[in-house]
């Protein structure tokens, strides 16, 4: 084989692995770290599912069991401590630090929408498995029937 065709593909060679090293200075990207999963539970006490809202504010309570609420966000989560995420139709409407709150149901269309109460950890991300409680109610707002 030619000399200058051997050292040309050497070259190449060479300049194909730098090409494939990661680059100084950089670091590989890290693996997620799983999250933890919960001790709590939650449930929508009131409104009962199926219930059917004729008032503009909608009075919420929620029943926290094998966790409890804590008000302060914070990287150092634990199983047993959070707060909770309230939404209306897959839409949060409040990060809640207690287990009732009053929404108002102004904004909102007659008809069938979904309550969704989760509790998540002190970082405000959810736990793995998600702790979700939902029900469907029916606003029927005053005058409107």
């Amino acid at each position: 084989m030619n000399i200058r065709l051997l050292a040309a593909l050497a070259g190449t060679s060479v300049l194909l692995s730098a090409c494939s090293l990661p680059l100084i200075g950089t670091s590989p990207t890290p693996s997620p770290t799983p999250r933890l999963s919960s001790t709590g539970r939650i449930t929508i006490v009131q409104p009962a599912d199926n219930t059917v809202v004729t008032t503009t504010t909608l009075h919420v309570d929620f029943q926290l069991t094998g966790a409890h609420i804590v008000n302060v966000t914070t990287k150092n989560v634990t199983p047993d401590t959070g707060h909770i995420h309230l939404s209306i139709d897959s839409l949060l409407i409040s990060m809640n630090y207690q287990l009732s709150q009053d929404v108002s149901m102004q904004r909102y269309t007659p008809g069938p929408h979904v309550l969704q109460g989760e509790f998540v950890a002190a970082d405000h991300l959810p736990f793995s498995p998600r702790v979700i409680a939902k029900v469907i109610i029916e606003y029927q707002p005053p005058g409107s029937s």
